[in-house]
Parts: C-alpha cells; structure tokens; sequence
C-alpha cells in the first residue's frame, strides 16, 4: 500500500513541477511520456525513492505536496490552463496525473483489501 501512496505523491510531485514551469512561461521544458516504457520507468524510479520512507514521512510529504499542487493551481493565470503553446494543455493533461489515475489505483486498492480481507477471514487471522 505505501508503494501505491508513494507512487500517487511521485506524480503529484512531477505536477508540481510542471505547474511551476508553466508559471515560468517555460512549459516546453516540461517532459511528456511518449510510451508506456517512459511511464514506467518514472513510475519504477519514484517507488524505488519513496521505499526508503516510513509511511508517516510518506504521508507527511503527500500532505505538503498536495497543498502545493492546490496553490500553484489557484496561482495559474486562467489562460494558461488551455495555452496552446504547450505540447497538452494543463485542461487536456491535469485528469491523467490527478483525479482519474487516483481512482483508478483506488479501485486497484480496493479490491487488494478485499481480497486480503477473504483470505485473513479464511486464516482466522
């Protein structure tokens, strides 16, 4: 589970940084993933980095990096939400990272927990 947690704040962060490239008026700096190969390498590295973490530190992160993300949305001049400049505009991109793919991993994580939850019933543990 705190893979998953770990994961989730990996990509919040890597919003982060591209909102704060597009604050810059640099959002041709901002790296797309142009296969599933390129996603999961970023995705192998950034769990690789949170592992080393306790779950609080974990959560601590996830804490200050979600309220950023909020901040520099709110910061974003309107206009820059569907700037075409951008290879993806933020209203094309920001779903991906952000809501849909935290649903999806919830479903993932949902279903573990029941499955988990069976298996102890059957253990009696």
């Amino acid at each position: 589970m705190k893979d998953v947690l770990g994961h989730l704040l990996t990509c919040d962060e890597e919003t982060v940084r591209r909102f704060r490239l597009i604050a810059r008026g640099q959002g041709h700096r901002i790296y797309w993933f142009h296969s599933m190969a390129d996603a999961d390498r970023f995705n192998a590295r950034s769990v690789a980095r949170t592992r080393r973490l306790g779950l609080p530190a974990v959560l601590r992160r996830m804490e200050r990096v979600r309220a950023e993300l909020v901040d520099r949305l709110d910061r974003l001049p309107p206009q820059a939400l569907r700037d075409a400049a951008h290879e993806y505009t933020v209203m094309q991109w920001l779903p991906t990272p952000g809501w849909t793919h935290e649903q999806d991993h919830m479903r993932e994580v949902r279903a573990w927990w029941r499955a988990r939850s069976t298996q102890l019933g059957r253990t009696g543990r």
